[in-house]
């Protein structure tokens, strides 16, 4: 037998939007401002992006919008999660947190802007409660289960953010800035591009990526980073690679210092790029007007760094664990040699 129709408990418009605006206005007085950073992805002029569709994840999101957006935190007892514990890599915080955002403010202060029509997995949320980052990993959409059959809020379930090499670009210094000092060593291998020549335009991508080469991407690097620029492929023979001080071999100057050119373009060249400097420079063909783009050069944190302490006296630990295990052997813990 059906439900008696002369009670309509889950389809009042009425009754939703009552309730809708006592949770709006209840998380605009019990509530906190907040930062709201929707995580984007790079598109470059071909249209390609730097997502993983295998793994569906992002190998370098941009962070370039942050919107002030009002949260309840549910937390009454502190942070959640692991809290702060001692581990074989160091000092490890493991806050988690929640935060509920109702739809409405979402949707006029955020999404009307992003048109992102709710919050992500990992988007990042700054908490100026203690001035820390918290990444979304989880955004559960039911918390109060259709009241008048509707929804109003979002609990974002939050860990602490670990910044691992991610782009801030939101306009706002303390956000943008706010890893500027974190201790990126340099890569002393330095990035390989496989480079190829198509329509008179250089095509390029790092050698550890997947996917289909990028038209002249701009690329980043830090001072005495390597940048190894491989014109190996038939489609670069008469096309040499440079390094320039601006996009027109006419206007600007080739920068010789760090550069070292061997082999010959279609056959075994490489232009391999050690900048000494931080500032911007430019990859581009010496006889096309156009044809390249930036290599933005960063301070390196290596030069701020202490790489040996002569008072922390490591030479000798690390002579003294020499005979303490003996690599050897293939299987130094086992019985046998395998």
């Amino acid at each position: 037998m059906a439900k008696n129709y002369y009670f309509e408990n889950y389809d009042n418009s009425m009754e939703q939007h009552l309730i809708d605006n006592l949770v709006v206005e209840s998380i605009k007085i019990f509530g906190i401002d907040t930062m709201f950073l929707p995580r984007t992805m790079e598109v470059d002029g071909s249209g390609y992006t730097t997502k993983d569709d295998l793994l569906n994840e992002d190998d370098l999101p941009i962070y370039k919008e942050a919107h002030e957006v009002e949260m309840y935190v549910k937390n009454v007892d502190g942070f959640e999660g692991e809290g702060d514990f001692l581990s074989k890599f160091g000092l490890q915080i493991r806050d988690s947190i929640t935060l509920t955002v109702a739809k409405t403010a979402y949707e006029t202060e955020v999404g009307v802007h992003t048109e992102i029509n709710r919050p992500r997995e990992g988007d990042i949320i700054y908490l100026p409660l203690n001035r820390k980052m918290f990444v979304i990993q989880h955004v559960e959409h039911e918390a109060i289960f259709y009241q008048m059959g509707s929804l109003q809020t979002y609990d974002l379930r939050c860990e602490l953010y670990e910044y691992s090499g991610e782009r801030f670009d939101t306009g706002l210094s303390y956000l943008d800035d706010k890893f500027k000092d974190e201790n990126l060593f340099i890569d002393s291998q330095g990035t390989t591009f496989t480079v190829e020549v198509r329509d008179s335009v250089f095509h390029m991508q790092s050698t550890d990526e997947r996917g289909d080469l990028l038209s002249t991407p701009k690329l980043e690097a830090r001072v005495d980073e390597k940048i190894i620029f491989d014109q190996s492929h038939v489609s670069n023979t008469n096309w040499p690679l440079r390094i320039y001080t601006t996009t027109s071999p006419n206007t600007g100057s080739e920068i010789t210092a760090g550069v070292t050119v061997t082999g010959t373009p279609g056959v075994d060249g490489k232009v391999t790029f050690t900048p000494t400097t931080a500032g911007t420079f430019y990859y581009i063909n010496p006889t096309t007007i156009g044809m390249g783009e930036t290599i933005s050069v960063e301070v390196s944190k290596l030069q701020s760094v202490e790489t040996y302490d002569d008072i922390a006296d490591n030479t000798t630990i690390e002579s003294f664990a020499d005979n303490i295990v003996d690599f050897s052997q293939n299987n130094p813990f086992g019985e046998d040699n395998f």
